[in-house]
């Protein structure tokens, strides 16, 4: 029952170590740096990355998981595992981000990441997903975490990952990628417009806006730029009605 409240959570781990090994060769990681994971999972992942950095931060939520990790990794001096929910802990300050990101929290997590600061990150999302972080305005698969993650980060897809790297292996493929951040800034207000602009995602921006300055073209076919520059004025039409 445990395996398939996993699978249904799209937790599927990853026990492949030349893909473990791979992964941590494209992590821009120094002796100086606080790495934050979400997500120990066994652990494979944390041991690795903690010979690289400073310290790791590490969160995993499934009790049962995090006491094999800490039985793991318990000669491992500079890693701290915590039983707790990611979302709803204060945040270490932290240079570098490694997740294998369960598939149903990947939106969640980007929409984290994206509020945060911090240097770089390396994460591990299936394919689909992958391709709304990187679709073009006008592409069917640009959405709004495709318009927040471009803001904020640049994106780097680095390699495919094979089914059988994971245990349960998954129906779909995953994808590695980079996300090296810019210094944009972004809010949850601003984030909840580009939702409420993406609800109407095939309508005509003069339609909600009425800004000619965006010419006939639809919410989906602006660019993240544009998108957030509409939010930006959503925000300040709802604190004049104030």
């Amino acid at each position: 029952m445990e395996d398939d409240k996993r699978t249904y959570l799209g937790q599927h781990f990853l026990i492949d170590f030349s893909t473990i090994s791979k992964i941590i060769g494209s992590c821009n990681v120094s002796k100086t740096d606080t790495v934050l994971e979400f997500g120990t999972g066994h652990g494979y992942l944390t041991k690795e990355i903690s010979k690289l950095s400073k310290v790791v931060y590490s969160y995993e939520i499934e009790e049962d998981l995090y006491f094999k990790a800490k039985n793991y990794l318990r000669n491992v001096s500079n890693v701290m595992i915590f039983n707790d929910d990611f979302f709803v802990q204060d945040p270490f300050e932290f240079d570098f981000f490694l997740s294998n990101i369960p598939y149903s929290r990947s939106k969640e997590i980007m929409k984290w990441l994206s509020l945060h600061e911090f240097r770089e990150a390396v994460i591990m999302v299936q394919k689909q997903f992958s391709e709304k972080l990187i679709a073009f305005p006008g592409d069917g698969k640009y959405s709004v975490v495709s318009v927040f993650s471009q803001y904020c980060f640049d994106i780097e897809p680095l390699f495919d990952v094979e089914n059988d790297s994971f245990l349960p292996s998954p129906k779909i493929e995953s994808n590695v990628m980079r996300l090296v951040r810019k210094k944009k800034k972004m809010t949850e207000d601003i984030i909840a417009n580009l939702e409420y602009l993406f609800s109407r995602r095939n309508k005509n921006v003069v339609s909600i806006l009425n800004n000619k300055d965006y010419s006939s073209k639809r919410i989906d076919e602006l660019d993240p730029e544009s998108l957030v520059k509409i939010s930006k004025e959503l925000n300040d039409r709802k604190q004049s009605r104030i």
